[in-house]
């Protein structure tokens, strides 16, 4: 009898038996080892008639049902802190080129906090099993920053599922929105002039280094703009490069001044 009426009581936080200056969790068969200092908020009236049906029915010494306790972990909190290391890191990616000899394998900056966020992902579905709840699947850790979606539609009891429709309707706008608009073609432009001609120059042994715009003023056809070169014998010279189509071909010479 004890038994059964045990196991109908609900998982969730309620106050300590031993301590009540704290909450404890019950996994919704017996205690566990979770605590956590008691909210100041006191139960509402839904609460306490929880609280006496549940104690008649000879279930633990529950007294009050706390809400509203965070689910929020540290590696939660890391793995929201990853998009900026995400943007600091394609900054670099985008920049450093323009001014060093090195290329598109500064891109590999972006694994840093990718790996970082899978990790601390992982960690934070470990510590939500323990404390009782109901974490998203592991798998979803690989989402890196996206997990955090997926996890709040399921702790929230939404189910994974809406997680995901909601997940490929907000990539499928974002997407939309940069393709529509061609945001990224002013960026795009800027590095493939800058490869290129480098490539061209300093592979040849024609000039030592290669400096263009990190964005390209305009894409429109006859834009044209120009970058600084540094030849073999340390002269300066400037190269004039002009937009020749849409598709983004372009052609350059040196400047006469």
């Amino acid at each position: 009898m004890t038994d059964q009426a045990t196991r109908v009581v609900p998982a969730g936080w309620y106050e300590d038996p031993a301590d009540a200056e704290q909450v404890r969790w019950w996994n919704g068969i017996a205690w566990t080892d979770h605590t956590q200092p008691k909210p100041t908020s006191a139960a509402d009236a839904e609460t306490a008639e929880l609280e006496k049906r549940y104690s008649e029915s000879g279930a633990p010494p529950v007294r009050v049902r706390v809400r509203n306790v965070s689910t929020s972990t540290t590696s939660s909190w890391l793995v929201a802190f990853t998009p900026i290391l995400f943007a600091l890191a394609a900054v670099v990616a985008i920049i450093v080129p323009f001014y060093s000899t090195l290329g598109s394998e500064l891109w590999a900056l972006l694994l840093v906090p990718y790996l970082l966020s899978v990790l601390c992902a992982f960690l934070d579905v470990r510590r939500l099993k323990r404390w009782g709840l109901k974490p998203p699947a592991a798998i979803w850790a690989l989402l890196g920053p996206l997990y955090l979606v997926v996890r709040k539609f399921t702790v929230a009891g939404w189910g994974q599922l809406v997680a995901l429709v909601v997940l490929l309707v907000g990539l499928g706008g974002v997407g939309f929105a940069v393709s529509s608009t061609e945001l990224g073609k002013p960026i795009t432009l800027a590095l493939t002039v800058q490869s290129t001609i480098r490539s061209e120059l300093v592979g040849s042994g024609e000039a030592l280094d290669v400096a263009c715009p990190p964005i390209a003023d305009s894409t429109a056809v006859g834009t044209v703009y120009t970058c600084d070169v540094t030849l073999a014998t340390h002269a300066h010279k400037q190269l004039l490069v002009s937009i020749d189509s849409d598709k983004g071909d372009f052609s350059y010479t040196y400047s006469l001044k």
